[in-house]
């Protein structure tokens, strides 16, 4: 998958910006890869989870926020600003279709 610079090869899994590798766990990158595959819509941390590991988030368990900053911090040339992947208040994240 290649959005703008950021290419996601599913088959080696492995993420690189600009050509350069991005050093992301493998929870990391399944979280990446199914925000991206939905990209351009919002999905709730449930809906994030559950794609990831086939099960809901527990009702207070915030962890996919620390997974989030991870990422970002690996994939977006500015984390505290983040162009890739973006926070809707209040209901979760969304991958943005057009990136670059």
């Amino acid at each position: 998958m290649q959005f703008g610079s950021l290419e996601i090869d599913r088959d080696a899994r492995r993420v690189s910006v600009a050509g350069q590798a991005c050093d992301l766990t493998s929870y990391q990158y399944d979280v990446l890869v199914a925000l991206a595959e939905r990209a351009g819509r919002v999905l709730t941390r449930d809906q994030i989870m559950e794609a990831v590991r086939g099960r809901e988030l527990e009702a207070f368990d915030r962890s996919i926020d620390v997974h989030m900053g991870r990422i970002r911090a690996a994939i977006e040339a500015d984390p505290k600003a983040p162009q890739r992947i973006l926070t809707v208040r209040g209901v979760g994240y969304v991958f943005a279709r057009q990136q670059d």
